[in-house]
């Protein structure tokens, strides 16, 4: 099937899109749709081109802000979103544009796209009356299978690298979310993911590709009331991290929690959060572990978390997941070790990065190895226990950081909470990041902190204004790591000197 071809087929005066207190029709979006791809292809962009997509808000993303992606498939080019980490955009791996299109006044230094061409329509009225058009308009029938989406993704190591979505990947994608069964024509859907997440880009297509109803912040740059966005939705798309968020701006009971689905994406859902999600939010409460690299791996109700912590669902159909050990032996089920996937829907390596076949590479002999450490049982329930790259040593000792996060947010003093190895000349040290809650003291926040990590280790509390993560509220650990290992030895500078002076 093809990307939006389908969204053209339903009736042209159901409801497509509720964004704030406007309503879209289908017809109303498709003609917003061919008129962007419209006006793109009269700046002189061509099927094909590369061009970097800037929306307005990067997680709560606007209907005018969908407009502008749709109407870049429409016309068959190959988009970037310009949310995409500073690693990435300096690597070159994206570059270089055709055009930087949206709101690019904040386009950084680096950037030379041939053309920039800033987009923020306002208001409700249709696009048609708000950009100017050629008399003669170009035939869109077909072109959106030139279209190609690249994609960030951390990768095994943390570190972000690009990945190739061609049309027939992206709508592979789109199958994928479809036959899941989540989403049906009455669904009224909520993403709180941006489009620089997978899940924020894929389910609201795939509802539109059904017919059903997507819920928006905003039509364009306006701040949305997030207890009236989040009220009429039926399905919610979510990581855990944002739904923490979503949980400090919209508080109490929700209206209609019996009738509402949630669903948290790329994580672990901790037992307290479930519990608070299903007590206000919604029931039932279901996750859902995948890959930019292989699609959605495994989904099932969160109250599997109660056979093992860290279950994130029941392997999917379609794809093979396997639990291998140093020497790529399969493990027996039960057992952990190093996870490997295969797919129907996989890609075959990053973008700008020469395949390599060797011992580490993450694509190797039709596998893809997503660098976490997980188990699989005998009925199919899958469970991810940590990362190789997440796992810290401290003098030799293997930590599980988010064992150790989960134990620490419990404190009410904590807004957020951090834990890396920090590797110093004298020792290893276990550094703790954390946010403080308003008028909380860090002496006593400390001495409560001390009794809940290993005893046998030193510890170094740290206060900062905020934990640094990406849209599914993955931590870069070795950025924090360095961060504070130096804030750590400018301690020690300082007080050697106060030692001298005394």
């Amino acid at each position: 099937m093809p990307i939006l071809e389908p969204i053209y087929t339903h009736d042209r005066e159901r409801i497509a899109v509720r964004a704030g207190s406007a309503l879209i029709t289908y017809g109303r979006l498709c003609a917003d749709i061919d008129t962007m791809a419209q006006w793109l292809l009269a700046q002189g962009l061509e099927p094909g081109d590369r061009v970097t997509l800037h929306p307005n808000h990067l997680a709560n993303t606007s209907y005018w802000d969908w407009i502008m992606q749709l109407g870049a498939i429409r016309a068959g080019l190959v988009c970037s979103t310009g949310g995409m980490p500073p690693q990435v955009a300096a690597s070159g791996a994206i570059g270089p544009y055709a055009a930087a299109i949206g709101k690019i006044d904040g386009l950084p230094a680096s950037a030379h796209p041939t053309h920039k061409l800033p987009f923020s329509p306002q208001g409700t009225q249709p696009l048609a009356e708000q950009v100017e058009l050629p008399a003669s308009l170009r035939d869109l029938t077909g072109l959106e299978a030139q279209s190609v989406r690249l994609l960030s993704t951390s990768g095994t190591t943390g570190t972000p690298k690009v990945v190739r979505w061609d049309a027939k990947l992206f709508a592979g994608r789109l199958t994928q979310v479809r036959e899941t069964g989540d989403i049906t024509p009455d669904t009224v859907l909520l993403t709180l993911l941006g489009l620089i997440t997978t899940t924020g880009l894929r389910y609201p297509i795939a509802a539109w590709q059904i017919g059903a109803t997507v819920l928006l912040a905003a039509m364009g740059d306006e701040q949305p009331d997030f207890a009236s966005f989040v009220a009429p939705s039926t399905f919610i798309a979510a990581s855990p991290f944002r739904m923490q968020e979503i949980l400090k701006f919209v508080p109490g009971q929700w209206p209609d929690r019996e009738k509402r689905v949630v669903e948290l994406f790329g994580g672990r859902v901790a037992p307290l959060l479930r519990q608070r999600v299903l007590a206000r939010c919604g029931s039932p409460v279901r996750m859902s572990y995948g890959a930019t690299e292989v699609g959605r791996i495994a989904a099932g109700d969160s109250s599997l978390v109660s056979r093992n912590p860290g279950a994130v669902g029941m392997v999917e159909p379609g794809i093979t997941v396997e639990i291998v050990d140093a020497e790529g032996e399969v493990r027996p089920a039960g057992k952990p070790g190093a996870v490997r996937i295969k797919s129907n829907y996989m890609c075959d390596g990053y973008l700008g990065i020469p395949v390599n076949n060797g011992p580490r590479a993450p694509f190797r002999d039709g596998w893809f190895y997503p660098g976490d450490i997980g188990i699989l049982f005998e009925d199919g329930l899958f469970a991810i226990t940590g990362r190789t790259s997440e796992t810290i040593n401290i003098a030799g000792a293997k930590l599980s950081p988010v064992a150790l996060e989960e134990r620490l947010s419990a404190l009410p003093e904590l807004e957020d909470v951090c834990v890396v190895a920090l590797q110093l000349d004298q020792g290893d040290v276990i550094g703790v990041a954390a946010v403080l809650q308003p008028g909380k003291d860090m002496s006593a926040v400390r001495l409560k902190i001390r009794p809940m990590l290993p005893q046998q280790f030193l510890f170094a509390l740290f206060n900062v204004r905020f934990i640094p993560r990406n849209a599914m509220g993955r931590i870069p650990r070795q950025t924090v790591a360095k961060e504070l290992t130096e804030r750590l030895r400018q301690r020690q500078r300082r007080r050697a000197a106060q030692m001298r002076s005394a």
